[in-house]
């Protein structure tokens, strides 16, 4: 920042714990953050947020990050990087049921914005945007579903989790045009207020244009059943768009990553049984 924003750079920085995979984070004074990619791939998904932030921003009411500056590459740091606006507030654990009743309204309310802001012509789909805005059901998710049931053969009944992806991928296909996504709006990229109420969403690196369901998949680790009608309510998904969402849910963040991450990742991987239960238990399975 000295050598690119000498005007932030007076300003203390210090390490933030809400550094992900994707980016090192760090706060920037009282009201910004630094975020600087962790390699090439994750610098492409910060293009994305430089590139369409703003256009985001401006469709909807829930504060998303903005970009005040962008870095350029350097002998100090190899690729791009970006001081965007810090949003207060914390993550949706352990909520009672009118906190989840609050945050699934609000967040359901944010959804439905994010869908209809205008795409401006971006071609949708997993071509160009990655595989989350592609269609659910593939012959990569069959294979998914498959091997994880192997490996988590001392955790669920594989007969089960095979029988509730036969139930599960039995889905229509979208036919509405499709729609600006997030694709992973998950706890860690969801702040709420005291109460519940939504605070602000971040991390839209994996932003694109595609099937607005993947948008709806988080709602069974977020939410009882309850705020779960509430939260579909209040994006406007039919029952089509949240079959698609049961079925974007249950391979990908659901038993794949749960293979992935069941030893080094305890607290999630306590979040993530439950909602592949939840999900399959929609289609009349108990996986054990």
């Amino acid at each position: 920042m000295r050598e690119q924003a000498p005007h932030l750079a007076q300003l203390a920085v210090r390490p933030s714990p809400a550094s992900g995979s994707s980016n090192w984070v760090f706060r920037v004074g009282g009201h910004l953050a630094l975020r600087l990619p962790r390699s090439d791939d994750y610098a492409t998904d910060l293009g994305n947020e430089i590139t369409w932030l703003p256009t985001l921003g401006a469709g909807v009411r829930t504060p998303i990050p903005r970009v005040e500056f962008v870095g350029t590459p350097s002998e100090t740091f190899p690729r791009h990087w970006a001081v965007v606006t810090w949003i207060e507030g914390r993550t949706p654990t352990n909520l009672d049921a009118s906190a989840q009743r609050s945050l699934a309204s609000s967040l359901g309310e944010f959804v439905a914005e994010l869908h209809a802001v205008d795409t401006d012509g971006e071609v949708g789909g997993a071509e160009r945007w990655g595989y989350r805005c592609g269609d659910p059901v593939t012959d990569a998710t069959d294979a998914w579903v498959d091997e994880a049931a192997a490996t988590l053969s001392d955790l669920f009944d594989p007969t089960q989790v095979r029988l509730a992806w036969a139930r599960l991928r039995e889905v229509e296909a979208a036919t509405g045009s499709r729609t600006w996504v997030h694709t992973d709006l998950s706890a860690e990229n969801v702040l709420v207020r005291d109460g519940g109420t939504l605070a602000g969403v971040i991390d839209f690196g994996a932003l694109g244009v595609g099937d607005p369901a993947v948008d709806l998949l988080y709602a069974w680790d977020l939410f009882d059943a309850p705020a779960r009608a509430v939260f579909t309510r209040a994006a406007a998904a039919d029952e089509a768009t949240t079959a698609r969402a049961r079925a974007w849910a249950f391979p990908g963040p659901g038993l794949v990553t749960l293979a992935e991450y069941r030893d080094s990742m305890p607290e999630r991987t306590v979040r993530l049984t439950r909602m592949v239960e939840a999900v399959a238990a929609d289609v009349g399975v108990r996986l054990r």
